[in-house]
């Protein structure tokens, strides 16, 4: 990847963590809750694999997310953030109105032509 998602910029967090544009908008997005806009970080056929289920293509994973906006409120805080060979790893505490709350998740990106082709969700 030698492209401007290479490129990294300061969003807002206390820890001023390193994100890229595409990083950044997956993590504004899920924590704003906005199905619409944490959809445009995906390929059309990207697949998503959280708590066991494997969702495929964008409908699929727009029905995911926003059952999970709704039934849990999910807001992750990014404690770090590192480049990886097919993308990036995200890890932080995750809070919300579930079990356990919060509990630090680590979220696996694949990305291609900037756009996330790959999501595993892992405790």
């Amino acid at each position: 990847m030698s492209t401007d998602t290479q490129k990294h910029y300061t969003t807002q967090n206390p820890m001023n963590i390193q994100l890229t544009p595409l990083t950044a908008r997956f993590v504004e997005s899920m924590n704003a809750h906005d199905s619409a806009a944490f959809i445009t970080c995906f390929a059309t056929e990207a697949v998503v694999e959280d708590e066991g289920h494997t969702h495929r293509g964008t409908v699929e994973i727009k029905a995911w997310i926003e059952q999970a906006f709704a039934k849990f409120q999910p807001v992750l805080e990014v404690a770090s953030v590192t480049d990886t060979e097919t993308g990036a790893a995200i890890t932080g505490p995750v809070s919300g109105s579930f079990p356990g709350s919060p509990v630090v998740l680590n979220y696996h990106l694949t990305i291609a032509q900037d756009q996330i082709t790959e999501l595993k969700c892992v405790i």
